[in-house]
């Protein structure tokens, strides 16, 4: 009995061995600071490596961190060209009924969409959140719709929208997860950055003759190296919350925090967690996409050759004192015609230490078709000639 006790640890202790070796480079950082918020997520912005969880997965209310989707299909909108910056946003009785933060909107009156995404990027004004959404979807129930589906689409599982603003109800929650997964795409929006990287701004209308001084609620913007966003919140149910941002260098780390104790914790839980990703990781750009890597020749094609480019932008994050990535490229010698535009034709490979940790396709640039007979005839005299 003894015997097979000893035998069944040891075959335990092996079975554990590569899960022990796998995690020696995480053991080289330093421990994670602690923090006191319920819920945090530390990401790699870049890679979407998560570096950190403290419940990351329990549902919890978000408060006015709400905006940072709104924010996002405002700004998709706007750089999708369906509306435009200068357009102005009629405000609806609605609008003007709605409680909490607010810049005064007055019904019928209509302010620029540039000065409502400064008002709930800057000021966190609930009613300017409100009359955006009305604007963009046709009504508040369709814009809250766009917002739950955009979230199912990008894999926000356990979140539920049901207005714009985060004012509190209860089947309005997210987790500090699924924040992250929306914070991804958050930073890769230019328009969105410029708007949550304002400390402040005087431009918007008081509806006095004058204009509203607004100053951001994120503190952060002026005392964080590399900070440009992205939304603060508080509700007396939700506690503080925080989604942030901050890129150094090459690299851009995205911190998470729900329901910290006051608004000093918030800071100090976001602050320590990003510093802890900077000083620890680092992002590393695999491949860029739509850059061309080379041009393949075509058989029987209207074309000779055919680009081969990058479907993917691709990034790795790397323990600072790791080594470096080999990357080699994977295409054949020719294509035979024809070829469509997009079409899989290779592989882009990142190797560390000869172990492969990324694949990214490479696509044809350009649709080539088949050659007809006398199409090709024609080029063969037309080459004899010179």
């Amino acid at each position: 009995m003894r015997s097979l006790k000893l035998l069944v640890a040891l075959m335990m202790g092996v079975m554990a061995a590569p899960f022990l070796f796998s995690s020696l480079s995480e053991a080289e950082t330093t421990p994670v600071p602690p923090v006191s918020a319920k819920a945090v997520e530390l990401v790699d912005g870049l890679s979407g490596k998560v570096l950190y969880q403290k419940n990351a997965y329990e549902r919890l209310p978000m408060a006015s961190v709400t905006k940072l989707m709104t924010l996002y299909l405002a700004t998709r909108a706007v750089e999708q060209k369906k509306i435009h910056l200068n357009e102005l946003v009629p405000v609806s009785e609605e609008a003007y009924h709605v409680n909490g933060s607010q810049i005064w909107l007055e019904p019928g009156e209509r302010l620029s969409v540039d000065h409502l995404l400064k008002a709930v990027a800057i000021g966190s004004a609930n009613d300017a959140a409100y009359a955006l959404g009305e604007y963009i979807a046709g009504s508040p129930e369709a814009f809250v719709a766009d917002m739950n589906q955009t979230a199912r689409r990008l894999g926000m599982v356990s979140t539920h929208f049901t207005n714009p603003h985060g004012l509190h109800e209860p089947d309005h929650y997210t987790t500090a997860h699924d924040l992250a997964l929306l914070a991804e795409q958050a930073v890769r929006q230019p328009l969105l950055l410029h708007y949550t990287s304002m400390w402040e701004d005087r431009s918007v209308r008081n509806g006095k003759g004058g204009t509203l001084w607004l100053i951001n609620h994120n503190r952060l913007l002026r005392q964080y190296p590399g900070m440009d966003g992205l939304k603060t919140g508080y509700t007396s149910q939700a506690g503080f919350c925080m989604v942030a941002t901050a890129k150094r260098d090459h690299t851009r780390m995205i911190a998470v925090v729900l329901g910290a104790p006051s608004s000093k914790a918030r800071f100090q839980d976001a602050a320590s967690l990003l510093t802890w990703g900077f000083q620890h990781y680092q992002s590393v750009s695999v491949a860029t996409k739509g850059q061309v890597l080379k041009e393949i020749a075509v058989r029987r094609g209207t074309a000779k050759t055919v680009p081969g480019i990058v479907a993917q932008d691709k990034y790795l994050t790397l323990l600072r004192n790791e080594g470096g990535i080999e990357r080699t490229v994977k295409l054949p010698q020719s294509l035979e015609a024809p070829v469509s535009k997009g079409q899989v034709i290779g592989h882009l490979v990142a190797r560390q230490k000869g172990r492969e940790v990324a694949r990214v396709p490479i696509v044809a640039g350009k649709s080539v078709m088949r050659a007809t007979w006398l199409g090709s005839a024609w080029r063969y005299l037309w080459k004899i000639a010179g």
